[in-house]
């Protein structure tokens, strides 16, 4: 039986979300998976120079973890294969990862890694890491992707496979609202003036809504996720892992131009940054005034009710891999590990 390792940080967000799916994933299609905190284990492997500390600093900070270092590498080599649930492109910058050093330590267990883009179809990204001397997709040896488009959109092929993500795993589905409330994402630098006017439509039509601020732990960001009727982004998102939660407790998404939300755009051939075509449980505004039209029309035809569960079926008809993961993809890459192929 496959053993699979899946590492990330401690830390709230979308690379945690991403490990305990897929191993939930995993042990459904019945192989064996753990999930480890240490991803900075990766990071202990670099020079002090390159981890941009100081000597004295770096020399401490991997004395301090170094017994639990080397048992997180003696329980990875018995593993068939490890991989490193991460966003992009942090994980692929110089100053991140040593994976070459992580590769000896472990004796040559493949290292794949799982974010919600593959690299390769955000072009915009490949060339600042270009230009900045960074790894590129030859770092890892296999990847895995939550979804097939970012910036453009290709075909699954090596060295990577779409696996989806099983956000169902979580326990996210539409639950009858107490009452019809929206929630305006973190503020995002340059993009003062939507948050501003958003605001201020909610205060015009008497809305309650939240303004996301400060830390919330998985449970409490959740818990405002099932109580949002509408739900505001801010700015360009490559997936966001915020979106797809939110439609999966049938939450309106809100976004001021339809090539915010890149990954998800149904068009055959989306454009870098471009427009595109986003299904009902998505909502294009073009300035105050047309918010204003649409979140009363949205409200007035609101069943608290009814209309969450209609908007996560528009959700899960539009992007089932989104939610249920793609079993099939993640098969492919089981037999690609047996295979030694990766």
């Amino acid at each position: 039986m496959l053993k699979i390792a899946l590492v990330c940080g401690i830390e709230n967000g979308s690379p945690k979300v991403l490990a305990h799916t897929l191993q939930q994933l995993i042990l459904e299609s019945g192989k064996e998976a753990k999930v480890f905190y240490r991803v900075k284990a990766l990071n202990r492997l670099l020079g002090a120079k390159k981890a941009k500390y100081s000597p004295l600093k770096w020399l401490l900070n991997k004395a301090y973890h170094f017994i639990g270092d080397r048992t997180f590498f003696s329980e990875i080599r018995k593993m068939d294969a490890v991989i490193i649930c991460g966003w992009t492109p942090h994980s692929f910058y110089s100053s991140s990862f040593n994976v070459e050093a992580f590769k000896n330590r472990i004796h040559d267990v493949p290292v794949l890694y799982y974010a919600v883009q593959y690299l390769n179809n955000a072009p915009t990204i490949v060339s600042r890491l270009k230009e900045g001397d960074h790894a590129l997709t030859e770092r890892f040896d296999w990847h895995l992707s939550v979804s097939d488009v970012t910036e453009i959109r290709s075909v699954p092929q090596a060295p990577w496979s779409l696996v989806g993500m099983y956000l169902k795993s979580a326990g996210l589905k539409p639950e009858p609202k107490k009452e019809f409330t929206a929630l305006i994402d973190f503020p995002q630098p340059g993009n003062d003036a939507f948050m501003q006017y958003q605001m201020e439509v909610l205060d015009e039509l008497d809305i309650k809504y939240i303004k996301l601020e400060g830390q919330y732990s998985v449970e409490e960001i959740r818990e405002i996720y099932k109580s949002t009727s509408i739900y505001f982004i801010q700015s360009r998102e490559a997936y966001g892992l915020p979106i797809a939660e939110c439609l999966a407790c049938g939450s309106y998404v809100m976004t001021a131009e339809s090539s915010w939300p890149m990954s998800w755009r149904l068009d055959s051939h989306p454009e870098v940054h471009g427009p595109g075509t986003l299904p009902e449980c998505f909502v294009v505004y073009d300035n105050k005034d047309d918010l204003k039209r649409k979140v009363e029309e949205i409200r007035s035809n609101y069943d608290l009710i009814r209309t969450p569960q209609k908007v996560f079926d528009v959700f899960l008809e539009n992007y089932p891999h989104y939610y249920n993961g793609n079993i099939e993809g993640l098969n492919q890459v089981f037999e690609k590990l047996l295979t030694k192929e990766i």
